[in-house]
């Protein structure tokens, strides 16, 4: 999915135990290795402080060219959009809402 000034990529599974960060942010984005480590901070900041609300998954942030252009305060709302759309397309497979789940109260499985 694609926000203002980043893209993040998921990948969920049940090898993921809990929500993990990646973050690339590329010399297309910025020259100076300190605007692209600045960028990469804030990101890593944000996840932080909201990663117990989110699902266990990787997520792969892919800083566009404009952010470069922009604030800290932008792109922490781009994340927070981001995040929360993310946070509904994962499947609930990883709480046990799926068919044949044993959370679910399934006994077996629903394929034949």
């Amino acid at each position: 999915m694609s926000g203002a000034f980043f893209r993040l990529h998921l990948a969920q599974g049940e090898a993921f135990l809990k929500p993990r960060l990646g973050i690339a942010v590329s010399k297309k984005v910025d020259k100076s290795a300190v605007a692209r480590n600045r960028i990469k901070r804030v990101c890593r900041d944000y996840f932080r402080q909201h990663q117990q609300a989110y699902r266990a998954a990787e997520y792969v942030l892919i800083a566009k060219p404009d952010s470069a252009k922009t604030s800290a305060v932008n792109w922490r709302a781009d994340l927070e959009k981001l995040f929360l759309r993310a946070q509904s397309l994962l499947s609930n497979a990883a709480i046990g809402t799926m068919h044949g789940s044993p959370v679910n109260g399934a006994a077996t499985s629903r394929d034949p």
